[in-house]
């Protein structure tokens, strides 16, 4: 479960243990509402937090699909076909509380019917493994900068043209807009 915060308080408690408060964004309050009254009494939970981050911006969105698209005519191969190898390649795994999301399946049933960014890690007992990776519209700005670089890469080694270094840092830091930390405390 994801929750969105914007403000931590540590207080200690008169037995010295630490409790971490967080003011929580709108939208987060029913899932931590809802984890409170799952919680279980005396059991230890693993808590992740890191800086927030925006979905990608449109723009990004938009080159990223006109490179993939230049890509796979250079290829001589699918827009959805070169759109999966470079997620695949370039793209984040998929992960619940750090660990990559593996499937299996009966062995000769097509992954791709049912989920495009699969990757197939071995078979046993009858069945594929596969671990998942994001969605292009899930991942995130430094995700999807990732993306970017990489299939920008693969663009330059045929000699499809991309944008020059510093428009693409200008997309970036369209993109990064929201994400910026706040200026340090003097």
């Amino acid at each position: 479960m994801m929750l969105k915060g914007t403000a931590f308080t540590l207080t200690q408690t008169f037995r010295g243990e630490w409790i971490l408060g967080i003011t929580l964004d709108k939208g987060s309050v029913r899932d931590a509402m809802s984890l409170h009254d799952k919680q279980k009494a005396g059991k230890a939970y693993d808590v992740d937090v890191k800086r927030h981050r925006e979905a990608r911006s449109t723009s990004a969105n938009a080159y990223f699909h006109k490179l993939s698209n230049d890509l796979a005519k250079a290829c001589g191969i699918g827009n959805d076909e070169m759109k999966v190898y470079l997620v695949k390649r370039y793209g984040t795994l998929a992960e619940i509380d750090g660990q990559p999301i593996e499937i299996r399946i009966p062995n000769g049933a097509r992954v791709e019917d049912y989920y495009p960014y699969a990757l197939w890690i071995g078979s046993s007992d009858g069945v594929d493994s596969y671990i998942l990776y994001k969605q292009t519209h899930t991942l995130n700005t430094a995700e999807f900068a990732r993306l970017i670089d990489g299939t920008v890469s693969e663009c330059e080694a045929i000699g499809v043209e991309t944008l020059p270094p510093d428009e693409l840092r200008r997309l970036y830091a369209q993109a990064d807009k929201s994400n910026e930390d706040p200026p340090a405390r003097p």
